[in-house]
């Protein structure tokens, strides 16, 4: 029997996780293939915690209410397709934005393939520790890229 090839562990940012949870696109494109068991998408309970406090962004509303959509939905939707990890203690990274350092840290402690940011701090790191920091463009188009013909919500 071939064993099937695990899925490409993956972290990304919250600008990642309400893009994809909004719009369709390549981020989008990402949570469904986590959906599939294509990729597994690594967070931390901080990350689900910064997540839902954007979600109540006031600049999202318009857009949450068109597609009807409840805040406590999107984040137990976000639950299922992520795997947890816990880290006690989390040193500096990313010095312009602090808060940022928790998806790096998060990258390294789930040996993450990439780190998906939408965050100019993070996309600054290029890399950490091996892992590269990537927009979901640049992850390798046999992983990430959406069907041909796709159009956004």
């Amino acid at each position: 029997m071939i064993e099937s090839e695990s899925p490409m562990r993956v972290v990304i940012d919250t600008n990642i996780w309400s893009s994809g949870l909004l719009w369709k696109g390549l981020p989008w494109h990402v949570l469904r293939l986590a959906e599939e068991n294509k990729v597994e998408i690594v967070a931390m309970l901080p990350m689900l915690e910064e997540l839902e406090t954007v979600l109540y962004y006031s600049r999202l509303q318009p857009r949450r209410l068109e597609l009807s959509l409840e805040i406590a939905d999107l984040i137990a939707y976000a639950t299922t397709l992520v795997s947890m990890v816990e880290l006690e203690r989390i040193e500096p990274v990313v010095i312009a934005d602090p808060d940022d350092d928790v998806f790096v840290k998060c990258a390294v402690a789930a040996g993450a393939k990439y780190l998906i940011p939408g965050d100019k701090h993070l996309l600054a790191l290029e890399q950490w520790q091996g892992i590269p920091v990537v927009t979901p463009p640049r992850v390798p188009r046999t992983r990430i890229s959406p069907p041909s013909g796709q159009v956004n919500r």
